[in-house]
C-alpha cells in the first residue's frame, strides 16, 4: 500500500463513481478499478459495495477516515520539509577584516560548508566603517570585529580575546644600542626605548594601528614610521626580514608561529594594550534561517577553548 493508491481510494470514496473519479485522476476506469481491487486484496477486506450502486462498506468508511487523517499528517510533513529545504538553501554574508579572516574562517567554514552545501557564502573583507554600514543596511548577516559599539536592533556577542605583540628584530636594536643594552631592553621593555627605531605599520583605520597610535599619543611620543601599508602580510614579511618593528595580534601571529624568524622577538604589549575582545554582530532578525543560526553556533564552538 502506498500514498498513490490511497489517493486513488480517497477519490473514488469521495465521488462514489468510478467514471468521475477516473476523470479527476486522469487514468482509465479499468486501471482505477484494478488499483482498488488490488488494495482490497492487500487489506483482505471489501471496501466498496458495487450494487445496486457504489457505496462504502464499514471497512471502506474506516479506511476513508484514516486517509483523511493521513492527508493532514502529509500536509504537515510537507510543510516542515519545505521549511527545512528553504532554510538549507540561501546566502550567508560575513564581514570582517582580511587579517582576521585568515585566522577565523579556516576554523569554521570548511566544516560548515560541508554541512550546508546549498548555502552560498560571501565574504566581505573591508574596513570597519564600511562593514558597520553594510550591517545596518542589511547587506551582511554577520560582522566580526573588535569594535565595541551598540546599535538599535543589532545583537552583539563576544567570541574571544586577543592580545597584541610588538615584533622586534634584535638586529635593529643591536646596531643602535649594542648587544648588552639590547638584552637589558628586551628584559625590561619600554616603548619609549624603541620609539626612534624604524616602524612599519598598517595604515590608520586598522585596529592594530589605531591601538598603536593611542599608545604613542598618550605618551606624547613620535614614532619613526618608515612605511605604511594596507597589507598585513607585507608589513609582517618585512619585519621578518629585520627591516623594522611592527605590531600584531596573537590571532595573526598564530598563522606564522612555525615560520617566525628566530632573531625576531615578540614582546607582549599587554601593559600598554589591554586584551581586545572580538565580537560578532548580527541583526535581531538575521537568525530566522536555521543555516544562519548554525553559523553562529559554529563560531562559538570553534573558539570555545580560548573564550573567556
Amino acid at each position: 500500500m502506498n500514498f498513490l493508491v490511497l489517493r486513488y481510494f480517497k477519490t473514488v470514496a469521495s465521488e462514489l463513481n468510478i467514471t468521475h473519479a477516473a476523470n479527476k485522476l486522469y487514468i482509465s476506469q479499468q486501471a482505477l478499478s484494478s488499483h482498488i481491487k488490488n488494495l482490497e486484496e492487500e487489506l483482505g477486506v471489501t471496501l466498496f459495495n458495487r450494487t445496486p450502486r457504489l457505496s462504502l462498506t464499514d471497512a471502506g468508511r474506516c479506511l476513508y477516515d484514516a486517509v483523511l487523517g493521513f492527508d493532514e499528517v502529509n500536509a504537515t510533513l510537507n510543510d516542515k520539509l519545505n521549511a527545512i529545504r528553504k532554510e538549507e538553501r540561501g546566502e550567508l554574508r560575513i564581514g570582517l577584516s582580511f587579517t582576521r579572516g585568515q585566522f577565523i574562517l579556516p576554523h569554521v567554514l570548511p566544516e560548515y560548508a560541508e554541512k550546508h552545501p546549498l548555502v552560498h557564502i560571501n565574504i566581505y573583507e573591508e574596513r570597519a566603517l564600511v562593514l558597520k554600514d553594510r550591517l545596518l543596511k542589511g547587506e551582511i548577516d554577520f560582522w566580526i570585529t573588535a569594535d565595541d559599539v551598540s546599535f538599535e536592533g543589532v545583537v552583539k556577542e563576544p567570541l574571544f580575546k586577543e592580545n597584541f605583540f610588538l615584533v622586534v628584530p634584535e638586529h635593529i636594536l643591536e646596531v643602535r644600542y649594542g648587544k648588552k643594552k639590547t638584552k637589558e631592553m628586551l628584559l625590561d621593555f619600554k616603548i619609549e626605548d624603541v620609539i626612534d627605531c624604524p616602524f612599519i605599520l598598517l595604515t590608520p583605520g586598522n585596529r592594530s594601528r589605531d591601538l598603536f597610535d593611542n599608545i604613542v599619543r598618550s605618551r606624547k611620543l613620535t614614532p619613526n614610521i618608515i612605511l605604511e601599508t594596507d597589507n598585513a602580510q607585507t608589513a609582517f614579511a618585512l619585519s621578518q626580514k629585520e627591516m623594522a618593528l611592527t605590531l600584531y595580534s596573537d590571532m595573526f601571529l598564530r598563522n606564522y608561529s612555525s615560520t617566525l624568524n628566530p632573531t625576531v622577538r615578540l614582546i607582549s604589549m599587554q601593559k600598554y594594550i589591554p586584551s581586545d575582545v572580538l565580537y560578532i554582530y548580527h541583526n535581531e532578525d538575521s537568525l530566522s534561517s536555521r543555516y544562519k543560526q548554525n553559523f553562529l553556533e559554529e563560531m562559538h564552538n570553534a573558539f570555545k577553548p580560548i573564550r573567556n
